[in-house]
């Protein structure tokens, strides 16, 4: 049975219109025409799919037929005073009321709100279904009618409260995936300015996104290049091993904390130096074109493209080292060679070479490539 118990079969007038409704909720341009539809099946002059405010009284539609910008803006003026929302607890989800069922027409017709707003207009009676209800504000589809029209009866609240669980539906589905829009487009934003190239790709390495910056290192195929579709090593020698890995790491899950990232170094066409890819699980994603959820991995390209600051390095705070060491590390990181490493530092390369074997004592290291898996995966601030 339905809410009233009256009836729970659609008409097909209904089943057209609830069509309409979940088409709506996929493509949110179709909600005017929507309401439009529903305007005339319960023959009203105005409906709105709007948002209420208790606590500060505002009001604001989302949609409304017909379109009429002045409808609007005067209802949010008047929000403040109006009587239908003089108690939040009337408007439980899911509710179908009419206006009458609030303040009887009598009443309602001494308001200001009727003299300012429902008047001028030729409006008096109202059907509202509450779609849903968030803390103090709530989602509603409301219709209105003429003064010279019968008031919303029985059979209308009826007819609503059916075409309200789809309504509901309809718009929680389109509120998910916008909401995944927006924190999808927020963390994008984030990454677009970050100093480190990002690439998001599938387990069978087809890039799902990446960041400017890396695309101004496939652009000068800096350890890696895209062949096809795909991302690749850009030296042969190491496209296995990135294939590889990049599979592996994809059958994990980010949640899990026993999985660490890997890390592998990847050659460059001298004179630039070799670049280390820390290649994290990013989850499972339903693919569309494939049809089927895949693994998801983020590679995250550190090392000879830009600078690291030992000053803010966690990984020198973590594993103690002085600032010397800090600094051979960080260069070890960039690639350099022992004679750069001294030339840099103005020191002797025996003195490098004796920091070295300290940082390897502390790190528990025994070589240098060792080291720089090592500081890739536990620095978060890695250029």
């Amino acid at each position: 049975m339905g809410r009233t118990g009256l009836r729970t079969e659609c008409s097909p007038r209904e089943k057209s219109l609830v069509r309409g409704i979940h088409a709506a909720g996929v493509s949110a341009s179709e909600w005017p025409g929507v309401l439009e539809r529903l305007r005339r099946f319960l023959d009203a002059r105005v409906v709105t799919l709007g948002y209420h405010e208790f606590t500060t009284g505002s009001d604001s539609a989302v949609h409304e037929s017909p379109d009429d910008a002045d409808f609007c803006r005067s209802m949010a003026a008047y929000s403040a005073r109006n009587p239908w929302f003089l108690s939040s607890d009337d408007y439980a989800p899911g509710r179908v009321m009419t206006g009458d069922e609030l303040i009887s027409h009598n009443d309602l017709r001494r308001t200001d709100f009727y003299r300012g707003f429902l008047q001028p207009r030729g409006l008096l009676h109202r059907l509202c279904g509450v779609v849903a209800k968030h803390g103090c504000g709530a989602h509603l589809l409301s219709a209105y009618r003429a003064e010279d029209q019968g008031a919303f009866e029985a059979r209308e609240k009826a007819e609503l409260e059916v075409l309200l669980d789809h309504v509901t539906l309809s718009l929680r589905s389109q509120w998910r995936w916008q909401e995944a829009d927006d924190l999808a487009r927020a963390l994008l934003t984030q990454s677009d300015h970050d100093a480190n190239p990002l690439i998001l790709v599938t387990s069978d390495a087809e890039p799902v996104y990446r960041n400017p910056a890396a695309e101004h290192l496939l652009d000068l195929g800096v350890g890696l290049r895209l062949d096809g579709t795909r991302l690749v090593a850009s030296s042969s020698a190491d496209q296995r091993l990135l294939r590889e890995t990049i599979a592996r790491v994809a059958q994990g899950e980010p949640t899990d904390a026993a999985v660490s990232p890997a890390v592998v170094t990847l050659a460059c066409v001298r004179p630039a130096h070799p670049v280390v890819v820390v290649v994290r699980a990013a989850g499972r994603v339903f693919m569309s074109q494939a049809g089927v959820r895949r693994g998801l991995v983020m590679l995250s390209v550190r090392g000879g493209h830009a600078g690291h600051d030992p000053a803010s390095c966690v990984f020198a705070r973590q594993y103690e080292l002085t600032t010397a060491q800090a600094r051979v590390s960080a260069l070890v990181l960039a690639g350099q060679p022992l004679p750069r490493i001294a030339q840099s530092l103005n020191v002797s390369q025996n003195t490098v070479r004796s920091h070295l074997r300290q940082i390897f004592q502390k790190t528990e290291t025994h070589g240098q490539m060792e080291l720089v898996h090592l500081h890739a995966r536990v620095c978060p601030t890695l250029p």
